[in-house]
C-alpha cells in the first residue's frame, strides 16, 4: 500500500504546502495515521481513503501553523534541476506554476482541495468520499473554481 501510494500522497501534499520538508512530514504523518487507523478501515477504496487520511493530517498541521505563523522564505533549491534542458523552458514553466498557485490560494479552500484532488485523477465520488462532501457540491466547487481560475488567468493577461 506504501508504496503504490507514497509519490501521490506526496505531490498532494507538496502542492498544499509547497515545502517540501512540510510534504514530506506531512507523508510520514499520513502513512502513520492510516496503520494507526487500520480497525477504521472498513474495505472502501484504499486510494481515496488514504488521500481523505492526508487531507485531515493537512488540516491538522495547517492549524498548527495559523496558531504560530511562520513566514517561509524563499530559498534556493538545495540541488540543480538535472531534467531542465532549456533554462528559458524552466522559467517559464516555473512563472505559470506560480501563476497557478497563486490563483488556486486566492480560491475558497473548498474548491481549491477539489481542484487540486481532480487534477490528480479522482472521480467525483472519490473527491466527496475524501472531502467528506456530496458529489453535487463537488461538481458545483469545481466548476466555480475552475471559472474562477479562468477569469483570474483573463484579467492577468489583460493587465499584461
Amino acid at each position: 500500500m506504501y508504496r503504490l501510494h507514497v509519490n501521490d500522497i506526496y505531490r498532494y501534499l507538496y502542492r498544499l504546502t509547497r515545502d517540501a520538508r512540510c510534504a514530506e512530514d506531512l507523508t510520514q504523518e499520513t502513512f502513520f495515521r492510516a496503520f494507526s487507523a487500520l480497525d477504521d478501515y472498513h474495505g472502501e477504496r484504499v486510494r481515496p481513503w488514504l488521500f481523505k487520511v492526508a487531507y485531515h493530517a493537512f488540516v491538522d498541521w495547517h492549524r498548527k501553523q495559523a496558531r504560530r505563523p511562520l513566514h517561509f522564505v524563499e530559498h534556493m533549491p538545495e540541488t540543480a534541476d538535472l531534467s531542465a534542458v532549456d533554462p528559458a523552458d524552466s522559467l517559464v514553466h516555473r512563472e505559470m506554476w506560480a501563476s497557478a498557485h497563486a490563483f488556486l490560494d486566492r480560491l475558497p479552500e473548498k474548491q481549491k482541495q477539489v481542484i487540486l484532488l481532480a487534477a490528480m485523477q479522482f472521480s467525483y465520488a472519490e473527491i466527496a468520499q475524501v472531502l467528506g462532501i456530496d458529489v453535487a457540491d463537488v461538481k458545483r466547487s469545481l466548476f466555480r473554481g475552475r471559472q474562477k481560475m479562468r477569469k483570474m488567468w483573463r484579467d492577468e493577461d489583460d493587465d499584461e
